[in-house]
This record gives C-alpha cells, sequence and structure tokens, in this order.
C-alpha cells in the first residue's frame, strides 16, 4: 500500500498530482532499472512509437521534477537520492526491467527526423538533393536562386539540378534555411530521448559516458590491455602460459645473432654463414676487378 493519501475534499489537480506521485512509487519499487532522461525536441508520435515497441520490459513515465523529488525524500529506494540530481527540464522517467546499459541502449538508438530550427548547429553537412520537388513556381524560387542552389522548372515544379550543401556540420541554421528546409520536407537532424544517469536495483548511480560504452568497446580496452601487458612482460622476462612462446623465440632470435656475429658452425648457423662468406667473395672479387 503507498504511503500517499488523497483528502476527499481535495482539488482534482491536486488529487491528480497525488495519483501520479503514488504511481511513480509503485513503478520505483517494482522496476531495477531507474532513468531518467530529456525527451525535449523528441515528436509526440515516435515518443509514442519507441513506448509501444519497448513495452512491457520498459516504462515510460512523464511526470514534474517536484513531484519526483518529493516522492524521492520518503520512498525507501537505494540511489534515487542521487539519482534526482540529474534531473532534466523535460523530464521522462524510464523504469526498465533490463540493465541500466541494455536499457540505455535500446532507448537511445531509436532516432526521429525533424526540422531544423533558426539557431540549431548542423551536427553533419545538410544537403540538398538534386532531383524533382512538389513545389510550384513562386517566391521560393527567387530564394532558392539567391542562395545559389541549381534550379530548373521541369514539369510545372522546381528541381534541383545537383547535389547543394546549404549547411555545413558546425554551423548555425538561419531563419531563412531552416524556413527552406521545412518547404522542401528535409528533415536533417536526427533527435532521442537524452539520457541524464540511471541507478539499477542496488542503488549503483550510471552517468551516460559509461553508459554510452558498448560490448565492442569493453573487448577493444580488454584486447589493448592485454597486448600492453603481454609487452611489458616480455620485457620484463616475466614466463607464463602467454609468455613463454614469444620469450622462446625471442631467445632463439637472440642466440642465432650471436652466433652469426662470432661465426660459430652449427647446423642452425651454416647456411647463413656460407651465405655471409659469398658475399664477402663477391664483393671482393668485384673489387679486384
Amino acid at each position: 500500500m503507498s504511503t500517499i493519501m488523497i483528502r476527499k475534499k481535495e482539488s482534482p489537480q491536486r488529487i491528480r498530482k497525488a495519483r501520479m506521485m503514488e504511481k511513480f512509487a509503485e513503478l520505483a519499487k517494482k522496476y531495477p532499472t531507474i532513468m531518467f532522461a530529456d525527451f525535449a525536441r523528441v515528436p509526440a508520435d515516435h515518443f509514442q512509437y519507441v513506448r509501444r515497441d519497448l513495452s512491457p520490459d520498459i516504462k515510460f513515465f512523464v511526470i514534474k521534477r517536484r513531484l519526483v523529488s518529493k516522492v524521492a525524500d520518503g520512498l525507501n529506494r537505494k540511489g534515487l537520492d542521487k539519482l534526482v540530481d540529474y534531473m532534466p527540464l523535460n523530464l521522462v522517467v524510464i523504469f526498465s526491467n533490463k540493465d541500466p546499459f541494455e536499457t540505455y541502449r535500446l532507448v537511445t538508438e531509436r532516432k526521429a527526423s525533424v526540422f531544423l530550427k533558426p539557431g540549431d548547429i548542423a551536427e553533419d553537412d545538410v544537403v540538398i538533393p538534386k532531383g524533382p520537388t512538389d513545389i510550384a513556381p513562386g517566391p521560393i524560387l527567387t530564394d532558392l536562386r539567391a542562395m545559389g542552389i541549381p534550379t530548373k522548372i521541369q514539369g510545372g515544379k522546381i528541381a534541383i539540378t545537383e547535389n547543394f550543401t546549404i549547411v555545413k556540420k558546425g554551423e548555425a541554421v538561419s531563419p531563412q534555411i531552416a524556413d527552406l528546409l521545412r518547404n522542401l520536407g528535409i528533415k536533417p537532424l536526427k533527435v532521442g530521448f537524452k539520457v541524464r544517469a540511471a541507478i539499477d536495483e542496488e542503488g549503483l548511480l550510471y552517468l551516460p559516458e559509461v553508459l554510452s560504452v558498448t560490448i565492442e568497446d569493453i573487448r577493444n580496452m580488454i584486447a589493448k590491455a592485454h597486448s600492453a601487458a603481454l609487452n611489458i612482460a616480455i620485457e620484463i622476462g616475466e614466463i607464463n602460459r602467454y609468455t613463454i612462446r614469444p620469450l622462446a623465440e625471442k631467445a632463439v632470435r637472440g642466440a642465432l645473432a650471436l652466433a652469426l656475429e662470432i661465426s660459430w658452425i652449427s647446423s642452425e648457423t651454416l647456411p647463413y654463414l656460407i651465405r655471409k662468406a659469398a658475399i664477402i667473395a663477391k664483393t671482393l672479387k668485384e673489387k679486384m676487378d
């Protein structure tokens, strides 16, 4: 039973807030992973798509930040007091039966394409593609040509005659360009849920720089660490099952080099010594001639 009580004569708004706090408390006790994310710029249809696609293992719950703070103070959930420090302005709480890493991957890999707004910074070059458009000739044709965009009239509609980069990566988008891209139906910006932090059932806090590490990243880090450790072990002559073969090979190479240096004759050095003698003889002959 929840400890949040609803009085009979309270306003509908207060009742609704109390019920949201009660629901949050129930979900916080039920799901092992709790994640805070920002859903700014995420289209409503994309929000609903992701919500349906990840159900029932992952649940999205939109609630005001101050209500979360109130619930967190009285809720016996490890790590929640630390998590509330990472609440974004547009908060969606993500409750999940999966671990924080899998939850992060599933949530952040789902992106939606949206129009650019004035002042946005282009994440990549924005290209107006070559080909026909659905726009009839008019004032927009003048705007296109004023921007240097190659155009022609084709079938009573404006056509772009070659690919044209309208905004370069890192540049700010002007109101004129934002309006033009909207008219052309070009949505170059990829948006999604921006995870701020998460906790697991033990209350351990995870930030995006940790959550974004993939299995492949971990494998690469382990491989690099193994290679570095192996090189150090070989350098200091540490003998184990990983170093015994390269150390033996290193010893053989060293012994062979020393034997050749002092012209030690053996079954291993004889072919090299004969080849060396032949080269010396050839050189002497050329000098005598």
